[in-house]
């Protein structure tokens, strides 16, 4: 059986004890500038179902997102993943994917849901734009309640590790937050992936 040498380049030690001080994978992931986050806030109306939708793609290829969401809101409401999304986009605004390591010029190769789409960037859109853009989806992944102001409501679980999704190359995701009363609503959305090549 052939074993590949495992390299240790850095060990990073306490320097009163001498200890050695591991670094968790997602924290590697944020120094090494490949884990990524967009946040949306949107006051719907006072309206019962009205929606804040955020949509992207994860390309074609080897690179594989590793996803969360979170959600909150100040009324009740409803939040949803959802996977193999059809939509026509020809009003939604796009938002830039932010490095979580804020000393590197890294960007996401995720994709906005354009005709041609943005490198880089997810859609939001409000439920005035979303009604308007026959948007349907296959897959449902995930759904919980929100209770209004509580803290943000992780989907898949209450930890990174449980809540995390791999998500497949080449499909149209959405994550959108539904009210659930006719009250004015913020909806809060925010979504932090990590992604490298699955080799």
């Amino acid at each position: 059986m052939n074993v590949n040498p495992i390299s240790i380049t850095d060990v990073l030690v306490d320097s009163t004890t001498n200890a050695i001080v591991p670094l968790g994978y997602d924290y590697h992931q944020i120094h090494e500038g490949a884990f990524f986050t967009v946040h949306i806030d949107n006051t719907t109306a006072s309206t019962d179902d009205h929606r804040t939708f955020v949509g992207f793609e994860a390309p074609a290829g080897t690179t594989w997102f590793h996803a969360t969401v979170h959600g909150a809101c100040s009324s009740a409401a409803e939040i949803f993943f959802v996977e193999n999304v059809t939509i026509d986009d020809d009003e939604g605004t796009q938002v830039v994917a932010l490095d979580r390591n804020r000393n590197t010029a890294n960007t996401s190769t995720i994709l906005s849901l354009e005709g041609t789409p943005t490198a880089g960037s997810v859609t939001w859109m409000t439920e005035t734009q979303l009604n308007t853009a026959n948007f349907s989806y296959v897959t449902l992944l995930d759904h919980n309640y929100l209770v209004a102001g509580s803290g943000p409501k992780a989907l898949g679980g209450h930890s990174r590790t449980e809540g995390e999704f791999v998500l497949k190359s080449g499909l149209k995701y959405g994550v959108f937050i539904q009210n659930v009363g006719a009250s004015a609503n913020l909806h809060e959305i925010s979504i932090g992936w990590k992604e490298y090549a699955n080799e």
